[in-house]
């Protein structure tokens, strides 16, 4: 696999709409969209983007100063389950968090959508490393989309991503479309579940 080289366009996607850059982002933008007042949603996705996305990226970032991982993206796949093992048990931990703040029940949702995105990246990834970046785009823009039918022009992000990964050399295209469809599919259920 690339170390990554490559393209500016690809570089860019990977940074710009890598997986903890959603975990940051989109927990403020569901819970503004979906409480009253936004300004209180948005309070709310501040606590889970500071424990789910700014907490794991210290981790990474103190792990790369050390030598344990070759880069912020965490390429080998032997590294990725204890790294998605902390995420999972800090989403279980702020769920309980947002609970006892009063979260709406779609911020919630959220949140364990989220949850399941890793989820699913850690039971793979220890046999195969499926693109975590396609997976939790996906599933944060067919949410967003969900959410808000404007939104449905951004689709369009996962196929530059997806493009990205495998012309960095990071994933194959089956690992691409095999993140694409389970964050499809995790997102899929949860709009089903999240209340009206």
């Amino acid at each position: 696999m690339s170390t990554g080289a490559g393209p500016r366009w690809a570089r860019l996607a990977s940074e710009l709409l890598a997986p903890w850059v959603l975990a940051a982002v989109m927990p403020v933008l569901v819970s503004a969209l979906t409480t009253r007042p936004a300004w209180r949603g948005a309070l709310l996705g501040l606590v889970v983007t500071t424990t789910c996305a700014a907490v794991p990226y210290a981790v990474v970032a103190v792990g790369v100063r050390r030598g344990r991982y070759e880069s912020h993206h965490v390429r080998r796949r032997e590294d990725r389950p204890p790294l998605l093992a902390l995420v999972a048990g800090l989403t279980v931990l702020t769920a309980v968090l947002l609970v006892a703040l009063g979260a709406t029940a779609t911020s919630l949702t959220y949140l364990g959508l989220m949850t399941a995105c890793v989820g699913v990246g850690l039971v793979v990834s220890r046999f195969w490393k499926i693109s975590l970046h396609c997976l939790v785009l996906t599933a944060s823009v067919v949410v967003l989309t969900g959410l808000r039918p404007w939104a449905f022009p951004v689709l369009a992000t996962v196929a530059w991503v997806g493009a990205a990964r495998v012309r960095l050399g990071a994933h194959t295209p089956a690992q691409v479309a095999a993140g694409t469809v389970a964050g499809a599919v995790l997102a899929g259920a949860a709009l089903v579940l999240a209340p009206a």
